[in-house]
């Protein structure tokens, strides 16, 4: 009997050792999508990009209640809580916003880091904090609510510097990077091996008179001011892919894609660079002036801008990949060397087809447009 007692004191040690010193359980596991990106954004702040896969193993929801980004040294850099963790925390495609991770689901936590220009480090670490429910039968099991993880590396390879690839004044991004929005947060399974994000700094621009986008109801692709404006090459390069002959679709009347070409409607694609790639969406029927093969000149016009494939009003969807496919390809951070920026939307208090605008004219250099800014391009 002594005997037996001893070996299940032995054993009782022996597991609290092993426990103290193999870590202790927790209900989520965190761990970056890919590395940190880097744009010099419109508002003079270099804007550090990336997206955290928090993953709850328990059988319970698990709510996030704080995500603290830290440099190598400790100190706190930023700290999201309250509605902007709920915002920037959604599931994984359909993109619903919420704090809430499923149980045995998963979400995506957007890290939209603002650091004062070239103060990046080379990575940052986390400390994430969450809840469960109350009276949850799985709590005895954990004994520590907070993730020290995980450590995220930073690219900090200078933006793609390009030229505008539309001109004139009033053009607003309707959605943009950094804050959440459609294209900030598209995130897509590839090969079952890897979650890339095609979309991360592209913009989708539309041209804005006075403080709106459109004449009369809008019901027509003529009534809207960017429609059938020029689309121009951002830089010299050739022409790798083109699909045309799609309708320019109802405005308000969102089309169902049939295939994977038909997401971006009527598109076309420059190699501006080795593993760079231009990729411009939703181009007037027809209005295509290059073939695959051609060379083409910064500047040059290459389409005009239309609503073709799953588009809601006339606009230009544009970004740079790392591949020459605007699904598996992975988004690169981009800047115009020089662009006047005169307003900003708050899309929350803007009604119907009205926008409620903020004025801010100020020349910007070599920066990205943000969401919501309205420029004129030269």
């Amino acid at each position: 009997m002594r005997i037996g007692f001893m070996v299940v004191a032995i054993f009782a040690l022996g597991s609290g050792a092993l426990a103290e010193n193999y870590g202790r359980p927790t209900a989520i596991l965190v761990s970056p999508i890919h590395e940190a990106q880097i744009v010099r954004g419109d508002d003079g702040k270099d804007h550090v990009e990336y997206e955290l896969l928090v993953v709850n193993v328990f059988s319970e929801p698990v709510t996030l209640s704080s995500v603290t980004v830290l440099d190598p040294a400790g100190k706190e850099l930023m700290r999201i809580e309250g509605r902007t963790l709920a915002a920037a925390t959604q599931t994984l495609f359909a993109k619903t916003a919420t704090p809430v991770v499923p149980a045995s689901g998963a979400v995506s936590v957007d890290v939209d880091l603002m650091l004062p220009p070239d103060t990046a480090q080379e990575r940052v670490t986390h400390q994430i904090a969450y809840t469960l429910q109350a009276g949850s039968e799985l709590a005895s099991m954990v004994d520590n609510l907070k993730v020290d993880a995980p450590e995220v590396a930073i690219n900090r390879r200078p933006a793609i510097v390009i030229r505008p690839p539309i001109k004139g004044n009033g053009w607003l991004a309707t959605t943009a990077c950094c804050k959440p929005n459609v294209h900030r947060d598209e995130r897509i399974a590839i090969d079952g091996v890897r979650i890339e994000t095609g979309e991360t700094f592209a913009v989708d621009w539309a041209r804005v008179k006075n403080d709106r986008l459109f004449d009369s109801d809008g019901k027509r692709v003529e009534h809207y001011y960017g429609f059938g404006e020029d689309v121009l090459a951002v830089a010299d390069g050739t022409v790798v892919s083109i699909h045309d002959g799609m309708p320019d679709q109802t405005p308000f009347v969102l089309m169902v894609p049939k295939s994977k070409s038909d997401y971006g409607g009527n598109n076309l694609t420059l190699e501006i660079a080795p593993n760079v790639f231009a990729w411009y969406a939703h181009l007037r029927q027809g209005s295509l002036t290059v073939k695959v093969g051609d060379a083409v000149m910064a500047g040059a016009p290459i389409a005009k801008l239309g609503n073709s494939g799953p588009s809601e009003g006339p606009h230009l969807h544009f970004g740079l990949l790392d591949k020459p496919d605007a699904i598996a390809g992975r988004s690169l951070p981009f800047v115009f060397d020089s662009f006047t920026l005169v307003g900003t939307i708050d899309f929350d208090a803007s009604k119907g087809d009205r926008l409620a605008i903020t004025p801010d004219t100020r020349q910007v250099r070599f920066a990205y447009p943000l969401y919501g800014g309205i420029q004129n391009y030269p």
